[in-house]
């Protein structure tokens, strides 16, 4: 997602889309917030919605990463304890964030294999579906796939353009949050059991898992040179889908569209 088009919008940007500067702390040195019950119930409550919904929605790969994660049930976890199990498995980390990192961070980051999140829980109204990426987005939607070595794969090289996309002055700039927003957030992939789920946004999101999977949205086949031109709109469910079919093809094609931008 591009700070850049939220900021343009012409619309109210709340909290968790505002623009920040990551905290480059240690995770472990960050302090946690003092959640209240209420916020510490948002949490189970959005847990507990996600697992009835995602069964057979969600790709292998995201299960697979899932079942894998200490995510506690009852309290919102402690951004450290997740860090250190991504670690573990890909040698990724978590960094604290207060909102949407600027295009030119945020690809540094994930060149450097640094994922950046929110600590902050979502209003318990916004319990189907918020524009505004908080913890939950960050943790259940993203952190599944980051211990997965295919996605990471593709996730580092995406980073690397980006930070050479600034360097260069190159039209990669605008293209490749388009890319992201249409993989990373909101990609659907064809697993052998059918048609799944992986973007962030939509397993994150209850609303969005049944909605994506259902008639109303159209589905594309993926074409990376189509989507870094496509414009897209935050603000509600999306219309328009694309479908990988697997992360090897997803790197794959991402590489090849990179190298011939000249950003890999």
């Amino acid at each position: 997602m591009s700070y850049e088009d939220v900021k343009t919008s012409g619309k109210p940007i709340p909290r968790g889309l505002q623009e920040c500067i990551p905290d480059y702390r240690d995770i472990h040195d960050v302090p946690v917030p003092n959640y209240t019950e209420e916020e510490h119930g948002t949490w189970k409550l959005l847990l507990e919605n996600q697992k009835v919904v995602l069964p057979n929605r969600a790709c292998r790969e995201f299960v697979d990463g899932l079942d894998q994660i200490p995510f506690p049930k009852e309290q919102i976890p402690r951004l450290a304890d997740i860090s250190d199990a991504i670690e573990a498995h890909t040698g990724w980390k978590l960094m604290r964030v207060d909102g949407l990192v600027p295009d030119k961070e945020f690809f540094h980051l994930l060149a450097e294999r640094i994922f950046p999140s929110t600590d902050f829980i979502r209003e318990r109204s916004e319990l189907g579906y918020t524009p505004s990426p908080d913890m939950f987005h960050d943790l259940l939607g993203h952190v599944p796939l980051l211990i997965d070595k295919r996605f990471t794969a593709f996730f580092e090289k995406f980073g690397i353009a980006g930070v050479n996309a600034f360097k260069r002055g190159h039209a990669g700039t605008k293209m490749l949050p388009r890319i992201y927003w249409y993989t990373v957030e909101f990609g659907l992939i064809q697993n052998p059991a059918g048609l799944r789920i992986y973007g962030a946004g939509i397993v994150s999101s209850p609303n969005e898992v049944l909605y994506a999977l259902s008639e109303q949205p159209k589905k594309h086949t993926f074409n990376i040179d189509t989507i870094a031109a496509k414009p897209y709109d935050i603000w509600h469910m999306q219309e328009e889908l694309f479908v990988i079919p697997s992360f090897d093809e997803l790197e794959n094609e991402f590489e090849r569209w990179a190298k011939k931008e000249g950003l890999l």
